[in-house]
């Protein structure tokens, strides 16, 4: 029998709780990293149920298992507006996690792509994210799936040391 493919479905408020144990799951593992890119005030269970209200949660899931989420809508952070982009009607990701039990099997490359595929589907011409200058496996990743880094920006709100991110695009 044949397994079913990985899919990017709508969150359900009854997910919120294994969202939000996904959520503080990954937090915890880039804490032991070093990298503190995420926070009480963001994102949190508030946020995640917001973004399901909004209808821009999305879970990735096998065989009904949450494996991740991101969060893919157009809002863009106002220090964006230093970046020269090159897509003019973009989809943007934000929060994107997998589950740490479930890391470095290849999975990150399969949410991103249909990331990708969501966005075009939506008639988006391309998907922009930033990524924590310090976050080396998830730069890496995006270069290996032909993001192209667009220039850094500084946000003030993250702790000092910690404010550097890189900005990434990929066209349609």
């Amino acid at each position: 029998m044949q397994t079913k493919p990985y899919e990017l479905i709508p969150a359900k408020t009854f997910m919120l709780e294994k969202i939000n144990d996904i959520y503080l799951a990954s937090r915890e593992q880039l804490f032991k990293s070093g990298i503190y890119q995420w926070d009480d005030q963001y994102p949190n269970k508030e946020y995640f149920q917001e973004c399901i209200d909004d209808k821009t949660l999305y879970v990735l899931t096998k065989e009904k298992e949450i494996l991740g989420h991101v969060v893919l809508n157009e809002w863009e952070a106002e220090e964006w507006s230093t970046i020269s982009w090159n897509g003019k009607n973009p989809y943007i990701i934000h929060s994107l996690m997998i589950d740490p039990s479930v890391q470095g099997r290849g999975l990150g490359t399969e949410f991103l792509k249909l990331c990708e595929k969501k966005g075009a589907e939506k008639g988006y011409d391309s998907i922009r994210l930033d990524a924590y200058s310090g976050n080396s496996r998830a730069i890496k990743l995006y270069k290996k799936l032909g993001y192209e880094e667009k220039g850094s920006i500084y946000f003030r709100s993250k702790p000092e040391g910690h404010q550097e991110y890189i900005c990434f695009e990929k066209i349609f």
